[in-house]
């Protein structure tokens, strides 16, 4: 009778939690693991480690797909992927269905946190970028708002000015650095850049049809005074 070959099923009780990576950055989950297996005839040494790193091997693969606010639906997923009993013959073990438990440490739960904490304050910056900060009349009326004394002419001017220069900012200098940025890609001696900005100045130049040098010396005294330092 076939049940009469069969080795008696064994257990694996994981009392130290297994750490699993999760899809957050820096946070894993804590795993403990119960595993039922089924040696094979033809047993082979160490039979017992080769069955906990293989389930958790095929538990990390789920558990990255999972970041860590999820902890129970990955629970969930991997359980239904090790629940269903798997026979490897060839590995020394007939069959095999485990169960883990996931949890997040208490420092994970405080790093978790602390990003959602940061991801939420930078969707808020964001918002008062795009609705508040890049209008100079809605930024003017927020300060408004939240003084409780009417501000003078001077103050208000002040908020205008700032507001104005955000704009200016995005719109003017923030591209301008990104292309320069991209122009000095691959310069790595600051002999290099320099020469690559006074390039860049002097063909601006020809393009405009402007011959006159001031704008080209004074690059270059500049360039030569950071070389001296």
């Amino acid at each position: 009778m076939r049940w009469f070959w069969q080795r008696r099923a064994r257990t694996i009780h994981c009392t130290r939690p297994r750490m699993l990576r999760c899809a957050t950055p820096g946070i894993h989950f804590e795993a403990t693991f119960t595993i039922e297996w089924r040696p094979a005839l033809r047993t082979r040494p160490n039979l017992e480690d080769l069955v906990l790193s293989q389930t958790l091997a095929r538990a990390s693969e789920v558990a990255q797909l999972f970041p860590a606010v999820e902890v129970r639906t990955a629970q969930d997923t991997i359980n239904a992927e090790l629940g269903a009993p798997e026979h490897t013959r060839a590995t020394g073990y007939r069959c095999l269905a485990a169960r883990v438990e996931l949890a997040l440490s208490e420092n994970a739960r405080e790093d978790l946190a602390q990003q959602q904490a940061d991801e939420a304050r930078v969707r808020r910056l964001r918002f008062l970028r795009t609705s508040l900060y890049e209008q100079p009349d809605l930024f003017v009326l927020d300060r408004i708002e939240k003084q409780s004394d009417w501000p003078g002419a001077q103050q208000v001017a002040e908020w205008q000015r700032l507001a104005r220069w955000m704009v200016a900012a995005d719109e003017w200098w923030q591209p301008m650095l990104d292309q320069w940025e991209k122009v000095g890609q691959g310069f790595n001696d600051i002999e290099l850049q320099n020469r690559a900005m006074l390039a860049l100045c002097d063909a601006l130049q020809k393009l405009k049809g402007d011959d006159s040098p001031d704008d080209s010396s004074v690059a270059s005294r500049a360039a030569e005074g950071r070389r001296k330092e």
